[in-house]
């Protein structure tokens, strides 16, 4: 069983702002620390970085939820003594149609079929995808149904979603325990 060091969320105010400030370990697919600062609902900056010690015991685990704390610790201190200075160097965050599609409960990966199709041996599932998506795209052009963006697939290799977000077609692995159902009603609202 992996262990995985707890997170923490607080709130900083600064020039008369409340920011929601969330630290997580994120252990896969590599080990990493991300912040994220929230204003008004929108994420505006984002911390990570690599953690590369392995949390074998409970000692490494100790380490762990420190430098999770210090990395949450050391933004919020940042936000406080400085933040017009913090503030002018924020942008907002576009995520990319790959992260939010990523966040759907049950799916486990998230690929790009096109880029996917350009690589050397491209597996059978990424060319049945796009012949998937080139009939939803026929569908749309000739009816007034509207377009189709999504569809679901169970094949020997496993469950599968297509997705079209921002024109591009992307293959959702679902978890072998997954309801395809409620993956499917989940990716409609991305």
């Amino acid at each position: 069983m992996t262990r995985v060091p707890a997170g923490r969320t607080s709130s900083v105010r600064a020039l008369n702002k409340n920011f929601i400030l969330q630290t997580e370990f994120i252990a896969k697919p590599r080990s990493r620390i991300v912040t994220s600062v929230a204003l008004d609902g929108q994420i505006i900056h984002k911390v990570e970085r690599t953690y590369d010690s392995q949390i074998e015991n409970d000692e490494d685990l100790r380490l762990a939820e420190a430098a999770v704390a210090t990395q949450h610790q050391n933004l919020a201190k940042k936000m406080q003594t400085s933040g017009a200075d913090f503030i002018k160097q924020t942008r907002s965050i576009k995520i990319s149609a790959i992260d939010r599609l990523a966040l759907v409960p049950g799916v486990s990966s998230v690929t790009d079929v096109e880029e996917k199709l350009n690589s050397p041996n491209a597996h059978a599932i990424y060319a049945q995808s796009k012949y998937i998506s080139d009939i939803a795209d026929a569908v749309t052009l000739s009816t007034k149904m509207g377009p189709l963006k999504i569809a679901a697939m169970i094949s020997d290799q496993g469950k599968f979603i297509l997705a079209k977000s921002e024109g591009k077609p992307f293959i959702l692995t679902l978890k072998p325990d997954a309801d395809i159902r409620m993956v499917l009603s989940e990716a409609i609202k991305e």
